[in-house]
């Protein structure tokens, strides 16, 4: 099953966009993960199991990237979204809203070094794009 899933997220390219995913499947409202195909053919715990589990470790394998390259996986995950990469941005530093891709058994000092990382991440990246498009002007 983990070897299933694994070539299941390994289709998507950027960490922040596995992790996006996998905080799509879990429910607030029971804390369980919820993926009916892999429920269905390997059973609620051993899916849910494996889906925490891998939301976990993607959240690890980022935080192991050093700052540059979590700036270029979150630039590559920006670019990848359809709608406007500045407003995103903006909407992100305002709301936090990014806090919602943790998992949560996160700790303590993941949850801040994700966002001070996030943090420092969004303003680099708001210039950036704001650089690309005046010189497109």
């Amino acid at each position: 099953m983990e070897d299933l899933w694994e070539r299941t997220l390994a289709q998507i390219e950027t960490r922040m966009g596995k992790l996006a995913y996998l905080s799509r499947l879990h429910n607030p409202e029971t804390d369980r993960y919820e993926h009916h195909g892999l429920m269905t053919v390997f059973g609620e715990e051993a899916a849910e199991d494996a889906l925490r589990r891998s939301h976990e470790d993607v959240l690890m394998s980022l935080l192991g990237l050093s700052i540059l390259d979590q700036k270029d996986d979150v630039s590559k995950y920006v670019e990848s979204l359809p709608q406007s990469k500045r407003r995103l941005l903006s909407s992100w530093e305002k709301n936090r809203s990014y806090q919602a891709l943790l998992p949560n058994r996160a700790t303590d000092a993941q949850r801040i070094l994700f966002e001070a990382n996030l943090r420092l991440i969004i303003q680099h990246l708001k210039g950036d794009f704001a650089a690309a498009e005046k010189s497109r002007m």
